[in-house]
């Protein structure tokens, strides 16, 4: 065995008891070394790097150089041993901070051996801890959202601090047989990084990457396979070399590349362990890195290729938007060209008709304008069908009795009812004006009579009912129509306007999904039923056209002081139409503008215009929202409101009359017209300042189911507005969620700001009432019962703080409860009427 693999002893005593000690200690296989004095001590150590430390002195000295020892730093942590064979007494050596005693000369070698493991053990978990410790920083980097480059910089400062080598690298390579590599991270040189290596100059590499194992070089000097660049190495002084290649899922990505030039350093099984595991993890992080390039460039590639595309359609409907413009100049030409001349000559054959003709001259001018009129519903055939989609979802509005238009289906349809043996009747007793298309509402009810005729059985019977129901936000017509059929299957009810259901037995046909799309064209809503006992009922509903105030006046003419000018609010998105809006106005009033419907609703409530005309398309908040949103405050609630929109004859005519707006007008105007309908407008207003005068404003207020204090919905109205949403959430199996707010005392009075508090934290379909004291509900459309916790507990701050209050609440989805809607407010614990 030679010297230096069985120890390192350096041993600390005179001259003559360490020549005995070194000389004895050599011959049983040790590497050792002298020191008499504190300074040798360092140079000793640098030159032996000592496993142990003996010392053969007194008592005293050994005191002395042991506080010398510690202040060494390749000492410090070294065992120290004490020769006690020549000392006069052992109890002074006791004291002192020693490893063990060594007693005879019999023990030196026993213990020196017993020292050296016990050291060499702790060395060896020491290392392993730091190795440890290293790949886990290691692992940690390469799970964070670092950079690849980043990351193996990382890991080779920290696998060459580790193993202590001159170089650490890491190269990459693409594919197996790759004939370059390419230098990714460095701890010898950082700008040897992104340096591109022929593999064939670096044997030690090649043989890595081509066996996929790693390759360990103890002897660089000597080793046969570095025989073709040992003259390149000598001079590095290269003692060591060891490469791990890196690999993962099969796929070779590269080699960790590790080079030591200590003589008496070399990469034992630790060593290759730790490079192993470290490799592991490296080539984890490079093939993600890869993957994520490799996806990355997947993403740009398609993203372009969609912007390419996106070009193409964009560039395709561009032209097909220009083929349709010249189709309606088309259009526009048959128009006026085709249909002109024929009312001309079919208006004059008519007057040949009107005077005294011979038999064969009136049967000329008959056939004229029976052809003049067959060739005019070609043309009109023409028209209707070049309008396409667009002609079926526009509206031409009027105001009509529906009543009296069930009345007239039921007496066309007789002849059919009869044809089957089937018994038809209406039942419609009042008169039901409502603002619509006659046209569309009379093909709604065919459809739906004649849908009922072929359902019902032999010898049964089809009955058209309507009847008004109460809203909070206005009355509506209901219009049922009922058969004694086999009736639809209730899981079935929510699927019969389907578009592309077909009808059969027991099915509905296409006609529905007109039908449905007719009725929600007029603001209304259509479903089907199906009773008990047999047959099915369609019902659909229809807002009413609001009422004209009562009695009416125009404002009496100031006599002496000159009457202030109204004041106009103008809401226009496009700056060219606002002033031209603006100039017509301002000639017989004040004018004011605002450039959307958010500023519009804003200034609205700050100034109190006496008329907004507004657009209906409007960024940020459209013109229905707005007026929607002027009408449910009671700030802005007598305001009257113009609609205006370029799009002619569509459903916001009419939805917008049933919103509140007093009129509505196309793009584009005529100047005179606008002012005749701000005036007409800024009158009715005067009317109605007029009528609130005479009539006691809570009286007023319990008619339309309005709390007078608050201005939020009252008991009344609050039973009308959830009674209509329980029935619209059970038809489409929607979330409904109701909220009871209730006081720990009595409120009284409410604060009369209330209302916008609590209106900050719901949307705008929600509705608020306050049932009295203090106490209020919150309905909410379409929410979830957790979503609608989280809206009263945000409420609920501002509603104490309004009111220096606490309150309680309480929330449940009651979509699908069957009870009524006074019981549903029970469990809530609302009070009943007699509480509040």
């Amino acid at each position: 065995m030679q010297a230096d693999q069985r120890g390192r002893v350096l041993v600390v005593a005179a001259k003559e008891a360490g020549d005995a000690l070194m000389e004895r200690l050599t011959s049983s296989g040790y590497q050792c070394a002298s020191a008499e004095k504190e300074s040798g001590l360092a140079q000793v150590a640098d030159t032996l790097q000592p496993e142990v430390v003996l010392l053969a002195v007194t008592a005293k000295r050994a005191a002395e150089m042991l506080e010398s020892l510690r202040k060494v730093d390749r000492l410090q942590r070294l065992p120290v041993l004490v020769d006690l064979g020549r000392a006069r007494s052992a109890e002074a050596f006791k004291r002192l901070a020693v490893d063990d005693w060594i007693r005879s000369a019999d023990e030196v070698v026993p213990r020196l051996e017993a020292a050296l493991r016990a050291g060499r053990l702790r060395d060896r978990e020491e290392r392993i801890r730091l190795r440890m410790g290293m790949l886990l920083e290691i692992t940690q980097a390469a799970t964070s959202s670092l950079e690849l480059e980043e990351i193996l910089r990382i890991a080779v400062d920290k696998v060459g601090r580790v193993t202590g080598t001159d170089r650490c690298s890491v190269v990459l390579v693409e594919g197996s047989h790759a004939r370059t590599a390419k230098v990714v991270a460095t701890q010898e040189d950082p700008s040897l990084v992104q340096l591109d290596i022929e593999v064939m100059r670096y044997p030690e590499l090649r043989r890595a990457l081509e066996t996929r194992e790693s390759v360990v070089i103890e002897e660089a000097q000597r080793d046969p396979l570095m025989a073709e660049v040992r003259t390149n190495i000598l001079p590095l002084g290269v003692k060591s070399i060891l490469v791990q290649p890196l690999i993962c899922q099969g796929d070779l990505l590269g080699a960790l590349f590790l080079r030591v030039s200590r003589a008496d350093a070399s990469f034992g099984r630790d060593e290759q362990e730790f490079a192993q595991a470290v490799a592991g993890v490296l080539a984890n992080s490079i093939r993600n890195a890869r993957l994520h390039t490799a996806v990355k460039k997947k993403r740009e590639d398609l993203e372009e290729a969609y912007v390419q595309r996106y070009q193409e359609l964009n560039e395709a409907n561009r032209r097909l938007k220009e083929l349709n413009r010249l189709k309606d100049e088309i259009i526009a030409v048959c128009s006026h060209d085709l249909r002109a001349p024929l009312q001309v000559l079919l208006g004059h054959g008519r007057l040949l008709q009107e005077g005294p003709l011979e038999p064969q001259q009136r049967q000329s001018s008959e056939a004229m304008i029976r052809q003049g009129k067959k060739i005019l519903g070609l043309v009109e055939s023409l028209l209707e069908k070049g309008k396409g989609e667009a002609a079926r979802l526009s509206i031409e509005p009027r105001v009509l009795d529906v009543a009296q238009l069930c009345r007239d289906a039921v007496n066309e349809l007789e002849i059919l009812a009869a044809d089957r043996g089937v018994s038809l009747r209406a039942d419609c007793p009042d008169s039901l004006m409502l603002i619509g298309d006659e046209v569309k509402l009379h093909e709604v009810l065919q459809n739906l009579i004649t849908n009922a005729i072929h359902h019902a059985r032999q010898d049964g019977e089809v009955v058209v009912s309507t009847q008004r129901l109460g809203r909070p936000d206005g009355d509506a017509a209901k219009v049922c129509v009922q058969d004694d059929g086999v009736g639809i299957p209730p899981d079935e009810l929510h699927l019969v306007f389907d578009r592309y259901r077909h009808g059969g037995k027991g099915g509905t046909g296409l006609g529905l999904a007109i039908c449905k799309e007719f009725v929600e064209l007029h603001g209304g809503e259509i479903w089907a039923e199906s009773p008990p006992d047999t047959g099915c009922i369609f019902v659909f509903t229809l807002p009413l056209a609001q009422e004209a105030p009562r009695n009416p006046r125009p404002p009496p003419a100031a006599a002496s002081t000159p009457q202030e000018q109204p004041r106009v609010l103008v809401v226009e998105d496009e700056p060219e139409i606002a002033a031209v809006l603006s100039e017509v106005l301002r000639s017989k009033y004040r004018v004011e503008v605002a450039r959307d419907g958010a500023e519009g609703l804003a200034r609205a409530k700050a100034q109190r215009p006496d008329l907004v005309v507004m657009d209906v398309f409007l960024p940020k908040l459209d013109g229905l929202d707005a007026a929607m949103a002027l009408k449910s405050s009671t700030d802005t609630a007598r305001i009257p409101v113009i609609l205006l929109s370029a799009h002619q004859g569509v459903a916001e005519k009419v939805r917008s009359l049933n919103l509140g707006a007093v009129d509505y007008m196309s793009k584009p105007f005529n100047a005179v017209e606008l002012l005749n309908r701000t005036e007409r407008a800024l009158k009715l207003r005067q009317g109605e300042r007029e009528q609130q005068e005479k009539e006691k404003s809570s009286a007023l207020q319990r008619r339309t189911g309005s709390d007078p204090a608050t201005g939020l919905h009252d008991r009344r109205g609050l039973l009308l507005r959830l009674e209509q949403e329980v029935a619209r959430s059970r038809r489409y199996h929607r979330a409904l969620s109701l909220a009871v707010l209730r006081p720990d005392r009595p409120v009284e009075p409410v604060p009369s700001n209330i209302a916008d508090v609590m209106r900050k934290r719901v949307r705008h379909p929600d509705a608020i009432s306050h049932l009295g004291g203090g106490v209020f509900a919150v309905v909410l459309p379409e929410c979830q019962a957790e979503a609608a916790r989280a809206v009263i507990s945000r409420m609920l701050p501002d509603v104490e703080k309004a009111t220096d209050t606490e309150y309680r609440s309480a929330v449940a989805d009651v979509s699908q409860d069957s009870d009524s809607v006074e019981k549903l407010l029970e469990k809530l614990g609302a009070p009943a009427p007699e509480e509040t």
